[in-house]
C-alpha cells in the first residue's frame, strides 16, 4: 500500500492551464498527457523516492523532489514526502525558470505563461 496523494491548489491550477494549451491544438495529445500524469502521480504516491532531490537557494523549498512526466518530460512533477503522504506542490514545464515559478508566493495566476517561461 502506498502513501496518500494530495494534490496543492496550485499543481491543480498547473495541470488544467497545460492540458487546457494542449487540447487547444491537440485534444488527443490533451488526454493522453492527462493520462501520463495520473499514472505518474500513482507511480510517486506507490515509490515516492524516484524522483531527484533538487537543491534550491530559496530555504522554503527544501525538501523537494523532481519527477518528469513520463513521455512528457519536459513538464516536470515537484513533490515532498512525508511520513504518510506525498504533497504535489506543482507541475511546471522545463522552459519556465522553475526556481522563480517555485518560488512565487503566489499560488496560482491564471494565466498560461508556462509555455513561454514568461511571467
Amino acid at each position: 500500500m502506498g502513501k496518500r496523494l494530495v494534490r496543492k491548489r496550485a499543481a491543480e491550477h498547473d495541470l488544467a492551464d497545460q492540458v487546457e494549451h494542449i487540447a487547444a491544438e491537440h485534444p488527443a495529445a490533451a488526454r493522453r498527457y492527462l493520462l501520463a500524469v495520473e499514472r505518474a502521480f500513482e507511480r510517486l504516491r506507490e515509490m515516492p523516492e524516484v524522483g531527484v532531490c533538487r537543491q534550491f537557494r530559496n530555504p522554503s523549498l527544501e525538501g523537494l523532489r523532481m519527477w518528469p512526466v513520463p513521455g512528457f518530460s519536459n513538464f516536470l512533477i515537484f513533490y515532498r514526502v512525508s511520513l504518510r503522504s506525498v504533497q504535489i506542490v506543482r507541475i511546471v514545464h522545463g522552459g519556465q525558470d522553475v526556481p522563480r515559478v517555485l518560488g512565487s508566493r503566489r499560488t496560482w495566476k491564471r494565466k498560461n505563461t508556462w509555455s513561454s517561461g514568461e511571467g
